[in-house]
């Protein structure tokens, strides 16, 4: 269950340090529930802002609270509940807490935007011919020759928009995006209908070659 789930994600906090019944599960809950109501259907799938605001009132909050943790856990809550999603974010997941006494006590505000950035890589693909590596780090990425391409191969055998890539509820999958010369996994032909691979794969987007690795 989702609760479950924020509650092992928030561990890191204490409840001690809030007042008025507000718990770090609550509020994780509270920006999972915006991004629940933000999510739309982009381009490679499902999508969300990855910047959001939370807004609670001084009195929620004990004064000796580390606001830093707090975001560091609520963030955390925001980047694990995308990857197991699948929700493309398009920049780095970022919580942001901010005391209001315009804020109802007990009933804290959501707010999100877009702020594109480097996400931290979740894994890799490394070339298996003339070295180099391209870094995996949302949960849906284009692949493909195009500059648009989240990665982008400069191979004159790969299509301008090749093939997709998506992590999600713990696995990753591979789908060709209509290619010219098509996408394989471990020898084997991929088509439009994703195909499930793991570290160590070999894929090959036309002629370039890779590895696949995990952080």
């Amino acid at each position: 269950m989702l609760e479950h789930r924020l509650e092992q994600l928030v561990d890191g906090l204490s409840a001690a340090i809030f007042r008025g019944g507000i718990h770090p599960v609550d509020l994780a809950g509270r920006v999972v529930r915006q991004a629940d109501l933000v999510v739309f259907e982009g381009e490679l799938g499902l999508e969300i802002p990855n910047d959001f605001t939370l807004r609670l009132h001084p009195d929620d909050l004990a004064a000796a609270i580390d606001i830093d943790a707090l975001e560091a856990e609520l963030t955390n809550a925001l980047a694990q509940t995308a990857a197991e999603r699948g929700w493309r974010t398009g920049g780095p997941p970022t919580v942001t807490v901010i005391t209001d006494n315009r804020v109802t006590p007990g009933a804290p505000q959501c707010e999100s935007g877009s702020q594109p950035g480097p996400i931290t890589p979740w894994g890799y693909l490394i070339a298996l011919r003339g070295g180099g590596f391209h870094e995996l780090g949302d949960n849906r990425l284009l692949v493909g020759r195009g500059p648009d391409c989240d990665v982008v191969i400069n191979d004159p055998e790969t299509s301008r928009r090749h093939a997709r890539i998506v992590r999600r509820a713990g696995g990753i999958w591979v789908a060709d995006a209509g290619s010219a010369n098509g996408t394989t996994a471990n020898g084997s032909k991929v088509g439009r209908q994703p195909h499930r691979v793991g570290a160590g794969d070999h894929l090959v987007f036309g002629s370039a070659a890779y590895s696949l690795r995990m952080s």
